[in-house]
């Protein structure tokens, strides 16, 4: 699996370090941004979404 620390994911118009949670349902993802407000976002490649949040500590509300 690649690992990526880029601050932003390509399609993703959000940086890492505004994202606070995440849940993920298929290839959606609802993501909690640290001001509150909520997000959705469909990954074209869901574990590599998957894993670039969890590669910037978002906090994963299925794993934990």
């Amino acid at each position: 699996m690649k690992h990526t620390l880029d601050e932003y994911f390509p399609g993703f118009i959000y940086p890492a370090n505004e994202l606070s949670k995440f849940i993920a349902a298929g290839d959606i993802f609802t993501i909690m941004l640290k001001g509150g407000a909520i997000v959705h976002h469909h990954a074209e490649d869901r574990d590599l979404f998957k894993q670039w949040l969890l590669d910037h500590k978002v906090y994963d509300i299925k794993a934990n």
